[in-house]
């Protein structure tokens, strides 16, 4: 159902502030969908309108799906989070040193990205089209321009916080090799088909360039990307080589339901796509940084209690869902703009906080 917003501005001359084409946003409170709708255009210099089912790149949300996909094949039993990763390894493993011996990798250091890696600066770049899509053992391995060097962990397991998408292509390799399918394949069986979602998938690099610009023909209602000036980027649509970290495109809609699915499992619904105890595992603070869950970050609001978040941001595209679990409530706004600045400090924390104050949520940005 559609609730009238009131929003303290007109949301339209705020998109002019801040050059932003176009914008989604979802929100679902008490356990149900109630707003979502999408503003200003696809692209810019068009008068192709946003709709509430308008694709937008998700960035680094991506890391959150790819953790309910691991946390389905512990549910299954196929993975245990707390094994040495290298049991499950098989076209790569990751290399023995003074800090492996320490302690190992585990899944459940990985998806908190507490498992010793630090991403090379520069690395995980955008995917250029002239080269072959890498597979993760081509990036794990140094063999790409995305990552130069073989990633090895460079300090004891859990001993830090580092956020890495190395770590994420781990988990990607993991999932590919224990299941023997690509990793885009198993995510569209554990995640988006049960619950659904048909326009949530990760750009495997199936889908071909086109004259000028990324062919989006397959999955129509795609946005173009924009700079902080509201120029559209080189390509229109960035890609990243690393799908499990960055990879997946969505809707605000798509997004808030999976968010709320994970929600009611953590309230004790049984018949979410995870178990009650697993999402309040994937929902606890992890490890050295308890801001951290598997998957996602859990900073406090204003009342002390913490809440859900998850971020992307990467060339063309900003987007952020923030939900509070005892509420059963929460958003996503994804726009088709890359500000230069943070969340908070962008359209989409204002619009986020905006709704906050009409809900009558605690501030979800003070802490994030």
């Amino acid at each position: 159902m559609k609730k009238e917003t009131r929003l303290p501005f007109e949301l339209e001359v705020r998109m002019r502030h801040y050059s932003v084409p176009g914008i989604g946003i979802a929100v679902f409170h008490q356990g149900q969908m109630e707003y979502r709708e999408g503003y200003g255009v696809m692209e810019a210099e068009t008068e192709q309108k946003v709709s509430a089912d308008s694709l937008f790149h998700a960035c680094s949300i991506s890391k959150m799906i790819t953790a309910i996909g691991i946390l389905r094949l512990v549910q299954e039993g196929v993975l245990d989070l707390d094994e040495d990763v290298n049991r499950y390894l098989v076209s790569w493993r990751i290399p023995d040193n003074p800090y492996t011996e320490l302690k190992k990798v585990t899944l459940r250091s990985l998806l908190a990205h507490q498992a010793g890696f630090v991403d090379p600066k520069g690395s995980f770049d955008v995917y250029q089209k002239q080269d072959s899509f890498p597979t993760p053992k081509e990036l794990l391995s140094g063999q790409t321009r995305y990552i130069s060097q073989p990633i090895q962990v460079t300090c004891v397991p859990e001993s830090q916080f580092s956020y890495s998408d190395a770590g994420y292509s781990v988990v990607e390799q993991l999932i590919e090799d224990v299941t023997g399918e690509s990793f885009a394949t198993v995510m569209e069986r554990l995640v988006m088909a049960p619950l659904g979602l048909s326009r949530t998938f990760f750009w495997d690099g199936s889908i071909q360039y086109g004259a000028g610009e990324t062919d989006f023909k397959a999955r129509e209602g795609a946005v173009a990307g924009h700079n902080k000036l509201g120029r559209i980027v080189e390509g229109k649509r960035a890609h990243y080589p690393n799908l499990s970290g960055a990879g997946l495109w969505s809707t605000p809609t798509e997004l808030a339901i999976l968010t709320n699915e994970v929600i009611k499992a953590w309230n004790g619904d049984t018949t979410s796509i995870l178990q009650p105890d697993i999402a309040r595992m994937m929902l606890t603070g992890y490890g050295c940084n308890k801001t951290v869950g598997l998957g996602v970050f859990l900073p406090k609001a204003d009342d002390g209690e913490p809440y859900l978040v998850s971020k992307g941001w990467g060339v063309g595209f900003q987007c952020m869902l923030a939900a509070y679990p005892r509420l059963q409530s929460g958003i996503v706004v994804m726009t088709n703009s890359e500000p230069g600045k943070p969340q908070e400090e962008a359209l989409v924390g204002e619009v986020i906080q905006a709704y906050c104050t009409q809900y009558k949520w605690p501030g979800f940005l003070d802490n994030a």
